[in-house]
């Protein structure tokens, strides 16, 4: 086996994280000082994915928007001052070629209603990582004056062909990647795109939005590495949301059940999918600052010593919350399965969910959490359920989610939960189906005031 293989991590480094030159220099800093080896994943630079989702929609002002992202990838380059010119001019001649590819490839934009758009577009968002992990290895080799190789993700990551939100095919991506080790060079800094991948024809794909966190978990699965590390803007897991409530604080360790939790109720420093195959192989996860690594993080491991009745509040705003009325739901079977076979349709992913004898209530998440990022609601599948049932939509809501352990079994936790929300209306409220978190919806007008008051009770 290859000597790279051994003692190796894989260090993710997110949007905020190569948005700058200085930012990928601090990355590279960060890289460099670690002991074991790593390869990098990184995402595009902050905001050119958005950049690009907006060309692929043909927004008024492409010309525009293309331009600001060809000419940001630029602004990086042209700051490397300190890189032999034969190499500088290498990567120059490498970024334009990618950028001609760009500008060919939107020449061949289909209509949005044809079977190739989706395809297309796929390839299309595929632009911003290709981009960033050629600016990281110019960095990486101006900062560090060795050398650093694009290690391409459509040549090791193997999905299937539902572009927008692919799945990997493990067993050929792990016969892929074992094939890659084995030609590496341990003293290259390789850098893969986190994102995207291809089908077994080479087809680009991409695994949706936050894929790349993902990627990194499936190339630690493929390489047999020791840890995950996830660099981005904030210093780790937060009890909640610093942004509401001044007296969050880092968590410094999270068992992967309760990191499961946080991630699904709205944590965005970490993306579910990416826990996945942590939790599955038992590969150990770091969440840290990509410029300040030495504030620490958090570490995700499969169990804790200490364990909290709660250990953190996770958000999420944009909330909606569909009723669902019928007589015919009174003792009859099948009306769930009807209900649930237009969202599945329709690709509708529902949160939580509470039924009585003529009525169901559910959410659903207006703010995208789906991969492929279709609308939630499509007013189609409205019709489709008003033609046996009456619908109820309520907006504006936040979905507020108390993460611990055996919270079920807290007998005064309920109590405390309602004295602390009130006099807030509770819309609705689930508890029962994990023992590892509590979840209610409330008006998000309140979200701020219920956040501080349920913190209280968190303690370090």
């Amino acid at each position: 086996m290859n000597q790279l293989h051994n003692n190796l991590s894989i260090a993710k480094f997110g949007g905020t994280s190569v948005a700058t030159y200085d930012a990928i220099s601090a990355a590279v800093a960060n890289v460099q000082q670690q002991t074991q080896r790593l390869i990098v994943v990184v995402s595009a630079c902050g905001g050119v994915t958005d950049a690009l989702v907006k060309i692929a929609h043909m927004a008024s002002d492409s010309a525009d928007i293309l331009a600001q992202v060809e000419q940001r990838h630029q602004a990086i380059i042209s700051q490397i001052s300190r890189l032999r010119q034969a190499r500088l001019r290498y990567w120059q001649a490498e970024l334009e070629h990618i950028h001609a590819d760009l500008r060919q490839h939107l020449e061949d934009m289909p209509e949005q209603t044809s079977t190739r758009f989706s395809q297309w577009r796929d390839r299309l968002l595929s632009f911003g990582e290709r981009c960033s992990s050629l600016l990281f290895c110019a960095v990486w080799e101006e900062q560090t004056q060795t050398m650093a190789e694009v290690m391409t993700a459509e040549t090791w990551l193997v999905t299937d062909e539902r572009f927008g939100h692919a799945r990997p095919n493990m067993d050929a991506t792990r016969t892929r990647t074992a094939q890659q080790l084995l030609t590496l060079n341990p003293d290259i800094q390789y850098v893969t795109q986190g994102f995207i991948g291809a089908t077994e024809a080479g087809v680009t794909t991409t695994l949706g939005r936050g894929g790349s966190d993902y990627s990194a978990a499936l190339l630690a699965v493929a390489t047999g590495a020791s840890e995950v590390q996830i660099w981005t803007d904030i210093a780790g897991v937060y009890s909640t949301d610093p942004r509401l409530c001044k007296e969050a604080f880092p968590i410094p360790e999270m068992s992967f059940d309760e990191a499961a939790e946080m991630a699904t109720f709205g944590a965005k420093v970490l993306h579910p999918a990416s826990l996945i195959p942590a939790i599955e192989h038992n590969i150990p996860v770091f969440v840290g600052h990509s410029q300040f690594p030495e504030r620490g993080g958090t570490r995700l491991v499969k169990d804790t010593v200490f364990r909290p009745d709660v250990r953190a509040i996770a958000v999420r705003k944009k909330q909606t919350l569909m009723t669902v009325h019928s007589i015919d739901m009174f003792h009859a079977s099948g009306f769930l399965a009807k209900l649930f076979g237009i969202f599945a349709k329709y690709d509708i992913s529902v949160d939580l969910i509470t039924t009585s004898e003529v009525s169901i209530a559910l959410t659903l998440d207006e703010g995208g959490s789906q991969a492929n990022n279709q609308v939630t609601l499509p007013s189609v599948a409205i019709e489709e359920i008003e033609a046996f049932a009456r619908v109820e939509l309520e907006q504006n809501l936040s979905l507020v989610a108390l993460i611990g352990n055996q919270i079920g079994r807290q007998s005064q936790l309920s109590q405390w939960v309602f004295d602390a929300v009130s006099p807030t209306p509770v819309r609705m409220i689930c508890q029962g189906a994990s023992a590892y978190n509590l979840c209610f919806l409330i008006p998000s007008s309140d979200t701020d005031s219920v956040i501080n008051r349920l913190h209280e009770r968190i303690k370090r």
